[in-house]
C-alpha cells in the first residue's frame, strides 16, 4: 500500500510492504506518540514520518477514480459534489442525541492513547483541548457513524483550509478554530439549518449582514467561503476580546454572548469555560466536546485508517474572471465544457445558478485556470448568446427565487407562513395534484419549513 506525501498541487508516492505496514500499525495502536500534527502542513498536507504511519486498506477504486497512495482522487467528481450540495439542511452533529459505535477497532483504541494525542494538540494550542468521556463519544461517532463523511470532509478540507488558515491567522484567531467548519456545516458551503443559519460558518441573515455579508435575491455571501470566513474570524475575535478565553468565545459562537454572560454570572464570575460549562445547556457543552473531537479526528484520521476522498477540482489551480453580462451556470458549463457541479462548488454564493450583472456592482467567478483561459478567448461569444437568452433566463430565475435548485430541472421550495398548495401551483404553473405526487403528500396540509420538490412549467 502506498505511503503518500501530499503537496498542495502534487502527489509523491513511496511504496512500502504490507509487512512493514503491519508492524508500524501495532506500534501506533499500542501508544507510540505521533509527530507534530497541529498545523496544516503537518496534519493535512505533508503529514507523518514513515515510522509513525498506519497502513491503509483503501476500497477498490471505481473506473472513474484514481488511487494515489493514501488518498482517493475522484476524477469524475460530479456525483460527489452533488452529494455535498444535497445536504441542504445540515444539523450540527453536536445536537445528536444518540451516538452508537459498535466497531471494535474504534473502541479497542484505549482512552490513554486518545488522551496522549489530545495532550500533544493541547500543548501546541491556545485553546484547552481536554479529554473527557463526552469528547471520546464524539471521536467514536466521527470514526464510526460518520466515518464515510469524515473521509469526504478531509478531502474537501484540502481546498478550504488553504485560505481559511491564512484568514484566521490574519485576525489573530487560533488555527484550531478552522475545525468549527466540521461541526457547523461539514464543508457544505450551501448548508442551511432549520432556523435559517447558512453557509460554512452558519450565519443567520441578520448576523451575516451585521458582519458585512451581502444577501439579496441573486447572491448570498454567507455561501461565499472566503468572505464568510473573514466574517467568522472577525466575530470569533470579537468574542475572544469580550471574554478573554477562546473556549468561552467558542461557546458564545454557539450559545450567544448574552447567554454566556449569564452563565458566567451564575458561576460566580468564573472566566474559564470548564468552570462555567455546568451553567450552560447540554447543546453548548456538546458543541465544545464535538469541536475538540473534530480537532482530534482531522489530525489523526490516518491512524484510524481513514482514506481522504478528494474531488478532482480541488487539485486544479484557479483564476478569477470578471463577468460583464447576466449569464447562467448552465451556459458556462456548456461553453467551457466543464461540469456544472464544479462551477457551483467554486462559486456557491450565486444561489440561483446565474451570475448577475449591473453597472453598479461587478461580480467575478472562480474557474480552473485552463477554463479561465478558454473563457477569455470566447468571452464575446458568451456575452452575445447571453444577451439573446436574457429574457428567458430572467423568467427561469423568478421560479428559483425563494427556492433552491434541484436535480433534473426541479426546484426545492421551503414552505413559508401563508403558503398553500394552490398558491404554489399557480406560481409555478403546475397542478396541486402534481405537487402532491412529487412529494408523496396525502393531504393539502403544509407546515412551515417543509421542503417541496416542484418541476416548474418553463
Amino acid at each position: 500500500m502506498g505511503h503518500s506525501i501530499i503537496g498542495i498541487m502534487t502527489l509523491k508516492i513511496k511504496h512500502i510492504s504490507f509487512f512493514i505496514s503491519f508492524i508500524i500499525s501495532q506500534i501506533v495502536l499500542y501508544g507510540t506518540p505521533v509527530g507534530n500534527t497541529t498545523e496544516i502542513p503537518d496534519s493535512l498536507l505533508t503529514i507523518y514520518d514513515l515510522e509513525l504511519s498506519i497502513p491503509v486498506h483503501a476500497r477498490p477504486a471505481a473506473s472513474d477514480q484514481k488511487e494515489e497512495g493514501e488518498i482517493i482522487i475522484i476524477e469524475d467528481d460530479r456525483e460527489m459534489l452533488q452529494d455535498v450540495f444535497s445536504w441542504q439542511t445540515y444539523e450540527s452533529i453536536s445536537l445528536m442525541d444518540t451516538i452508537e459505535v459498535n466497531d471494535s477497532e474504534i473502541t479497542a483504541v484505549h482512552d490513554s492513547i486518545i488522551h496522549k494525542r489530545l495532550e500533544h494538540l493541547d500543548a501546541h494550542s491556545p485553546m484547552l483541548l481536554e479529554f473527557n468521556p463526552e469528547v471520546r463519544r464524539y471521536i467514536n461517532m466521527y470514526l464510526g457513524q460518520r466515518r464515510s463523511s469524515v473521509a469526504r470532509m478531509i478531502g474537501l478540507s484540502f481546498y478550504y483550509y488553504r485560505f481559511i488558515d491564512q484568514i484566521l491567522e490574519s485576525y489573530g484567531v487560533p488555527l484550531e478554530l478552522k475545525h468549527l467548519v466540521v461541526i457547523e456545516s461539514a464543508f457544505n458551503p450551501r448548508a442551511r439549518s432549520r432556523v435559517g443559519a447558512s453557509g460554512l460558518w452558519q450565519f443567520m441573515l441578520t448576523s451575516g449582514r451585521m458582519y458585512g455579508l451581502r444577501i439579496d435575491s441573486y447572491v448570498d455571501e454567507r455561501f461565499d467561503p472566503v468572505k464568510s470566513t473573514h466574517s467568522a474570524a472577525r466575530l470569533l475575535r470579537a468574542l475572544y476580546d469580550m471574554f478573554g478565553d477562546w473556549n468561552l468565545a467558542l461557546a458564545a459562537y454557539n450559545y450567544g454572548s448574552g447567554n454566556v454572560r449569564k452563565a458566567i454570572a451564575r458561576s460566580g464570575g468564573e472566566r474559564n469555560f470548564w468552570k462555567v460549562r455546568a451553567y450552560m445547556p447540554r447543546e453548548t457543552r456538546n458543541y465544545v466536546a464535538a469541536f475538540i473531537a473534530a480537532n482530534y479526528v482531522m489530525n489523526y484520521y490516518r491512524h484510524h485508517g481513514i482514506v481522504p476522498e478528494v474531488p478532482a477540482v480541488v487539485h486544479q489551480t484557479t483564476d478569477t474572471i470578471a463577468v460583464k453580462q447576466l449569464v447562467s451556470f448552465d451556459m458556462l458549463a456548456e461553453k467551457l465544457d466543464m461540469p456544472k457541479e464544479e462551477l457551483q462548488f467554486l462559486n456557491p454564493q450565486f444561489k440561483l445558478g446565474a451570475i448577475p450583472y449591473s453597472t453598479a456592482k461587478n461580480y467575478s467567478i472562480i474557474l480552473p485556470t485552463e477554463k479561465a483561459i478558454n473563457y477569455v478567448s470566447i468571452e464575446e461569444n458568451i456575452y452575445a448568446e447571453a444577451r439573446e437568452k436574457e429574457e428567458a433566463l430572467k423568467k427561469t430565475l423568478t421560479y428559483r427565487i425563494g427556492a433552491e435548485e434541484g436535480p433534473n430541472g426541479s426546484i426545492v421550495y421551503r414552505v413559508k407562513s401563508g403558503d398553500t398548495l394552490s398558491r404554489l401551483a399557480v406560481r409555478y404553473g403546475v397542478s396541486v395534484r402534481n405537487i402532491q405526487k412529487w412529494n408523496n403528500l396525502k393531504s393539502t396540509n403544509l407546515r412551515i419549513g417543509q421542503r417541496l420538490t416542484i418541476y416548474p412549467r418553463r
